[in-house]
């Protein structure tokens, strides 16, 4: 028979963070994904979830320092343990109590109506900044998203990157996102992931390897710096087969080496790998042999759209049968490695999104994407698209960009029912959604604020 609800001994997660913020706090994971702004005296709640008490003695110090009876202090404890599952661990034994978070801090008023603005819309300070080093690659991907061809400002190098971090980190940004272009290509990009480290953000990264891949070294200042995870791009287990995927020669044993460097020095390793007819048919070589090196978890993602001038737009994609067909046989694979590591399949493409289940821009809410231009937009696929562009580093600072009269504009016309589609105008998920992927609507429609191709809305609850 299991514990009383009342005897559980709620944790945080390990990999969860608190953080004060002015008006409201911030739980979050190390992903993107998974943050909450949530109200100060939750964050107090959560900061008492450390193993060494149960719900009930939890409730009763919540209670007691807000206010509230007996009744009520039950009531709301379980509330924020529902609430906040998804940052919990449960434990039925009483363990040795490891406080990693002072209550006191987050003992300050909530803005109400910060919070409950934020839910719908732009919040006061960005979750992440997603910053392009570079628009070059040592790749040739067919799949890939970026418009390598692009142009940067010649000013835009390690030190206007580093004042971009230090600027973010003291506005209270979580997360530094470095992509490219190949962002280890960048001179000083280690140095970066450092600095942002040693500020208190989380660094996130998706590289092909080939540097890393060079020497140990990377890895070992990488896990030195306090860089928990790292995302490689990996397509074919063959070095003829990455050859043809890459449109470029002879780097298979640096991705390799990049692997085995990343796993060995103790970080998580996250391998994301696109799903093109070249290499469909080596989906099971590959995701065994990378099981083997050892990695955390395995992505398998469709051919996505990417910018205008990208080659993603153009490179033949798998048919839906195909999709189909290699969607069970990774299912297989992901139950067959289940505990060791965790596989992910493609998504069905032809699958709408439900009322529960949709899958919002956050750019346009909670993130800025900056180019080695300077220009600040909301997605990394829309460099130079004026209509998206509401800013420049070159010229003004990021909170002052932020809440900028160009970027008031931009979200007041992603709600404008004479810019939108009818059924985004009716839909009770807007100011969340914001029409969603403006890139993808693109490339479907011709039209950035057309219904995301992938919605199966409006929806009215």
């Amino acid at each position: 028979m299991g514990a009383e609800p009342s005897a559980i001994m709620p944790t945080l997660k390990p990999a969860v963070r608190l953080k004060p913020m002015r008006g409201y706090a911030l739980a979050h994971a190390h992903h993107p994904s998974l943050i909450r702004m949530i109200d100060p005296s939750h964050a107090f709640f959560l900061s008492l979830c450390s193993g060494g008490l149960n719900l009930r003695e939890i409730a009763y110090l919540y209670g007691e320092t807000f206010g509230l009876a007996e009744p009520e202090r039950v009531e709301q404890a379980g509330q924020l343990l529902e609430l906040y599952r998804m940052f919990l661990d449960f434990h039925q034994q009483r363990g040795q109590a490891t406080p990693r978070f002072a209550p006191e801090r987050f003992l300050y008023p909530g803005d109400d109506a910060v919070i409950a603005a934020a839910a719908h819309g732009k919040w006061p300070v960005p979750a992440g900044i997603n910053v392009t080093l570079t628009f070059k690659c040592n790749f040739n991907c067919s799949y890939c998203y970026q418009d390598l061809l692009q142009a940067g400002d010649q000013r835009w190098d390690l030190a206007k990157c580093t004042d971009l971090v230090d600027e973010a980190a003291d506005w209270g940004v979580v997360f530094l996102g470095l992509t490219g272009g190949e962002p280890t290509i960048f001179r000083g990009w280690l140095e970066l992931i450092e600095r942002g480290l040693s500020r208190g953000m989380i660094p996130t990264m998706t590289s092909n390897g080939t540097v890393i891949g060079t020497s140990a070294e990377f890895a070992q200042r990488l896990a030195a710096a306090g860089m928990e995870e790292i995302t490689i791009s990996f397509d074919a287990p063959t070095a003829d087969l990455h050859d043809a995927v890459t449109q470029s020669r002879g780097h298979f044993p640096k991705v390799v080496a990049a692997i085995r460097y990343l796993v060995d020095a103790g970080l998580r390793v996250v391998i994301k790998s696109v799903l093109t007819p070249a290499t469909q048919h080596a989906i099971e070589p590959m995701i065994e042999m990378l099981v083997d090196l050892g990695v955390h978890e395995i992505g398998i993602s469709y051919m996505e759209s990417g910018a205008i001038k990208s080659g993603a737009n153009s490179a033949p994609n798998v048919t839906i049968d195909e999709l189909g067909a290699v969607r069970a046989r990774v299912q297989a694979l992901r139950e067959r490695h289940a505990g060791r590591c965790d596989i992910h399949p493609p998504k069905d493409a032809t699958r709408k999104w439900k009322d529960d289940d949709w899958y919002p821009c956050g750019g346009i809410n909670m993130g800025m994407s900056i180019f080695p231009s300077g220009d600040v937009s909301v997605c990394d696929k829309m460099h130079k698209v004026s209509d998206f562009t509401y800013g420049n580093v070159f010229e003004a600072g990021l909170e002052a960009i932020w809440n900028g009269d160009a970027f008031a504009a931009l979200r007041a016309r992603t709600v404008d029912p004479d810019h939108i589609d009818p059924d985004c105008a009716k839909c009770s998920k807007l100011y969340s959604c914001r029409t969603s992927c403006f890139v993808d609507s693109f490339n479907a429609t011709g039209k950035y604020l057309a219904k995301d191709p992938h919605c199966g809305g409006p929806f009215f609850n």
